[in-house]
């Protein structure tokens, strides 16, 4: 059947499996045709990969989920603006197109919905992670302007942004809103990390709330004395 290749750009595996069965990939860095007898191979090699035949399966389910964002459509030129969110076909954060469906997702990605994506549909792989921060807004919402941080290569440095306010500054993606938790407890169970910090926090967001907001709190839980983890067990 001739040998394989992979694109390192966008991972698409090419395979010629006659003379003149002409592949190339998507963003045309690299090509193959022909196969055992006549192979021609070309393109940039930086971005060429050799793959062996047998290995053509785990490449295609594990060796191309590198991103640790997908999500269900895109991200458009206008404020705001969500495109091809019905597509089966799932987009590396938010703007790279993937050959990925949600099936093709390890356990590890968890589906979630936040204003960071506008609402999109995201998969965040919970595996992996370094370090987490969390940082909560005294407002009358609960987690909608609450953000969770994270980071897959190294601890979080809490500093003085470019507009001068304190902030995590070295993370690698944001979450805010509801999934908040959800996330949390996967991160836990995934990634082994202590998450009794950002619990901590949580739980004085959530009294805070509760003090000052408390006929909405009692709307939404309908118990003053509800812990919210297990709230949240229960509901996810």
């Amino acid at each position: 059947m001739g040998e394989m290749i992979r694109c390192k750009k966008y991972g698409d595996i090419l395979q010629s499996k006659y003379r003149y069965n002409f592949q190339i990939c998507r963003c045309g860095s690299c090509y193959k045709d022909g196969r055992d007898d006549y192979c021609r191979v070309g393109g940039n090699k930086e971005d060429i990969e050799w793959l062996d035949i047998k290995d053509k399966k785990n490449c295609n389910k594990k060796k191309r989920l590198k991103s640790y964002l997908y999500t269900k459509g895109k991200f458009g030129k206008r404020f705001r603006e969500v495109l091809d969110t019905n597509n089966e076909y799932l987009y590396s954060h938010g703007r790279y197109p993937t050959k990925i469906r949600k099936e093709d997702l390890t356990e590890d990605y968890i589906e979630f919905r936040s204003r960071v994506i506008w609402y999109m549909t995201g998969y965040v792989k919970t595996s992996g992670i370094v370090d987490i921060g969390y940082k909560s807004i005294k407002i009358n919402h609960l987690f909608k302007d609450d953000y969770l941080y994270i980071s897959y290569k190294e601890k979080l440095k809490f500093e003085k942004n470019i507009f001068g306010f304190c902030d995590y500054t070295n993370y690698d993606i944001c979450i805010c809103g509801n999934s908040i938790i959800p996330i949390l407890f996967a991160i836990e169970e995934n990634s082994k990390i202590n998450i009794n910090g950002v619990k901590e926090k949580i739980y004085e967001k959530v009294d805070w709330y509760k003090n000052h907001y408390k006929e909405d709190y009692l709307i939404q839980f309908d118990d003053e004395n509800v812990d919210i983890f297990e709230y949240y067990k229960k509901c996810y």
